[in-house]
């Protein structure tokens, strides 16, 4: 079944948000700033808290419409996809007072909701969603996003750098995410989540 156009809006630059670029959010918080460069895909579907802080290089991502990665799909295998499967609802909540380390990366199909005053380390990963991998001829960059399962990230936490928060977590009030952590669960206010620390594995001379 065909589906009608999408709208959606990129938003890539060097230079700091106008005026304008902010217009194109959701919302716009007093005193949000976003610091270039960045990369924002459908900042219609995305809310920036006031007073929120989002350092360079972030890639915000809230996909509604994927499906120009058909267009690459060898022909001989398109049927086997479905375009409703490459349409997506994706909406991203900031909440107020958060800062946000360099490099975030955030791919969202569905709902990603941070609360007030979370604070993320640098190289963070949330993602809702992640490709879908099934059919064994067609690349999986072509193959489309799963349907995401929404994901929560509660008022004061701190996610450690380079930490991965993938979909269906939940994360309650006040918790600490180590360094490198991957975190795919609910934990309960206060929680500390982390790794084992590293360990020797063997010497490789005596």
């Amino acid at each position: 079944m065909k589906h009608p156009p999408v709208e959606q809006i990129l938003l890539e630059k060097n230079t700091p948000l106008t005026s304008e670029d902010k217009k194109l959010f959701a919302y716009f918080g007093e005193g949000a700033k976003i610091a270039p460069p960045f990369r924002i895909l459908n900042p219609h579907r995305i809310h920036i808290g006031d007073r929120t802080s989002i350092r360079e290089g972030a890639f915000i991502n809230a996909f509604l419409d994927n499906r120009n990665l058909m267009n690459y799909i060898d022909r001989k295998y398109i049927s086997d996809f479905d375009e409703a499967d490459y349409l997506h609802k994706g909406e991203i909540f900031l909440g107020n007072e958060i800062q946000i380390g360099r490099f975030l990366l955030m791919s969202c199909t569905n709902r990603i909701e941070l609360e007030n005053n979370v604070l993320f380390s640098e190289r963070v990963f949330v993602g809702d969603n992640n490709h879908t991998f099934s059919h064994p001829a067609v690349p999986i960059m072509q193959q489309p996003n799963k349907q995401g399962t929404p994901l929560f990230i509660g008022t004061g936490t701190w996610v450690g750098i380079g930490a991965a928060l993938l979909a269906g977590t939940k994360l309650g009030r006040n918790c600490v995410v180590g360094a490198n952590s991957v975190v795919a669960d609910e934990f309960p206010d206060h929680s500390v989540i982390g790794m084992e620390k590293a360990k020797l594995l063997f010497k490789r001379h005596e």
